[in-house]
């Protein structure tokens, strides 16, 4: 699936348990299935830079993920 800019995703699968992660702290937790994230990214090649916020807005990670990792919960429609 193509995936577009401010799509809200939930992570599916991961094709590898431990990835590079960035967060506010040095200890930003790793990306788990179930976990429902926002596209901030297109980087190419079927690879998104995907943004997991919590609920009062506070990124708790970013991490790079293969289209196949992940599931479109929700498209905002907005004429670009």
């Amino acid at each position: 699936m193509h995936f577009q800019l401010d799509d809200t995703v939930r992570v599916v699968r991961l094709l590898e348990p431990e990835r590079e992660v960035s967060g506010p702290s040095e200890l930003a937790p790793q990306p788990r299935v179930g976990d429902r994230c926002t596209i901030v990214a297109d980087v190419g090649d079927g690879i998104y830079l995907v943004e997991s916020r919590t609920d009062d807005g506070v990124t708790r990670w970013t991490a790079e993920f293969a289209a196949v990792e992940l599931e479109l919960l929700d498209r905002v429609d907005v004429e670009r």
